[in-house]
């Protein structure tokens, strides 16, 4: 989740399902990784896990922002972007894979890639 409430200011978000000794784990395995976050988010604290809005609710809550300031960019259709529209957000869907959506799950965008991210980012108004 991507988000600014004052334009031009992101903060990176990471919002996992699972387990936080699971989670933790992972993230101890990838040290480089964590400092790129302002915050972390970990489905199994809460006690519900994506797509549930009252998660996404949370995280807006705590990060004190409204669901139009912010962009969830997940790779999952069913737990990234539906729970991000549930909550009305920007929804970015990372197709990496170029697969069919024969859902009824629409992104508000679809990309293949994290490069293109930037171009995505600065096209959109929130």
């Amino acid at each position: 989740m991507f988000c600014h409430p004052f334009k031009k200011t992101f903060q990176l978000v990471l919002l996992t399902n699972g387990a936080p000794s699971l989670q933790q784990k992972k993230l101890q395995m990838t040290p480089a990784l964590v400092p790129f976050f302002n915050r972390i988010f970990i489905s199994g604290s809460f006690g519900v896990g994506k797509p549930d809005t009252s998660l996404f609710n949370h995280c807006l809550s705590q990060l004190n922002i409204k669901p139009e300031e912010a962009v969830m960019i997940g790779d999952n259709l069913h737990t990234d972007i539906i729970g991000g529209n549930g909550v009305n957000l920007t929804t970015v869907w990372i197709n990496r894979e170029g697969t069919s959506n024969d859902t009824d799950i629409i992104p508000t965008i679809e990309i293949k890639n994290l490069r293109e991210l930037n171009e995505v980012l600065e096209r959109i108004s929130i």
